[in-house]
């Protein structure tokens, strides 16, 4: 089953996506426009195909997004350039999707200020839930709506086997041709939200490339632009559908108002008790170690930090090599299993641990 393309509008509209066209440079087998003609232009946006970056997924128990980037910060310092998408927070968690590139195929899209991976922007384009096998000059792959995306090899030979792997539905699967595959990005371009954009920033090439900050805020700037001149061309199909949705949203608005002067109102009482205390509260410290237990291979569960005092869940193959570099770390003492290790049914072992944090003194 094929999916029927998307032909370029007429109009102001049709001239707009055509200009945007040529400031977008998709990097395949070959350097090209998003016209699918041959080109050497510079662009605002580079889009990269599938086989030039690896892709990998991870679920963090963290829901504030500042002290996500610091541990994101952290786990990326020192490796390939890489761009990390947070998902929004869902049942306290957040994904994050990282796309890793070498910086030789970096090179090629520069001074692109806005770098898209290709399963990314077509993921845009499938309704939700759907499976979808891409296929262009010899290259395969397989993608879901969620943005979860596999090359064809090893175990993973049809859509059928990657929907099983990733817990969808197969029956629907569709096969997105490489024929006007370049006007199907364009669309999924369009349909990115503005905060995707804004995490699709080109990542720096270590010192070869050097980002201070105003280029980086132009950056956002020129996506943003970029994603509403896109979003243009589909708005007058979209926006009585649009309109209904923001109806909608009305009392969820309010409710998230509400969530959001009940968060402030906590954040403001932790703050007097920590003042009375005389004790500076750093949750980046927390993340510390949780970082930690993940190098030792743990997957975490929960974190609650109370008063002083760190709990964390979760299993590990050795959960006292967990415990014992938890322990070792400089500002945390006691380090101590809460209750019994247990194996689990996967044979590895599930840990509930605590560990003191100690006390820095408030220098204002």
């Amino acid at each position: 089953m094929s999916e029927p393309n998307e032909n370029a509008g007429s109009g102001s509209g049709g001239r707009l996506r055509r200009a945007l066209a040529r400031r977008i440079v998709w990097l395949t087998d070959g350097r090209r426009d998003a016209s699918g003609e041959t080109t050497g232009s510079r662009a605002l946006v580079a889009v990269l195909g599938r086989e030039h970056y690896s892709e990998r997924r991870r679920q963090y128990p963290i829901l504030s997004r500042r002290d996500l980037d610091g541990v994101l910060k952290q786990e990326l310092a020192g490796g390939l350039p890489t761009l990390a998408v947070v998902s929004a927070a869902r049942d306290d968690k957040r994904d994050v999707t990282f796309y890793e590139f070498k910086p030789e195929v970096l090179s090629q899209v520069a001074p692109a200020l806005m770098l898209v991976p290709e399963s990314l922007a077509l993921a845009a384009t499938l309704p939700a839930g759907r499976v979808a096998t891409v296929e262009r000059a010899g290259f395969r792959y397989f993608l879901a709506s969620g943005g979860v995306s596999q090359p064809e090899g090893g175990a993973v030979t049809s859509a059928e086997l990657f929907a099983m792997a990733a817990g969808l539905d197969a029956s629907d699967a569709v096969t997105i041709p490489g024929e006007g595959l370049h006007g199907r990005i364009v669309s999924g371009l369009g349909q990115l939200k503005p905060e995707t954009w804004l995490q699709l920033r080109m990542p720096s090439l270590g010192q070869r490339i050097e980002i201070d900050w105003r280029p980086i805020a132009t950056m956002a700037g020129v996506g943003l632009v970029a994603y509403l001149a896109l979003a243009s061309g589909y708005l007058a199909v979209t926006r009585e559908a649009r309109e209904k949705e923001l109806a909608g949203l009305g009392g969820e608005v309010e409710k998230l108002l509400v969530a959001q002067r009940d968060v402030d109102r906590m954040l403001s009482e932790q703050a007097r008790r920590a003042a009375e205390m005389g004790v500076r509260r750093n949750t980046y410290r927390v993340w510390q170690v949780v970082s930690v237990a993940w190098s030792k291979g743990a997957q975490i569960k929960s974190v609650e930090l109370r008063d002083a005092t760190l709990t964390i869940r979760g299993d590990a193959a050795v959960a006292t090599d967990v415990l014992a570099a938890i322990d070792a770390i400089p500002g945390f003492a006691d380090a101590k299993f809460s209750a019994p290790v247990r194996s689990g049914r996967s044979g590895r072992e599930d840990f509930s641990l605590v560990v003191t944090m100690q006390p820095e003194a408030n220098r204002g």
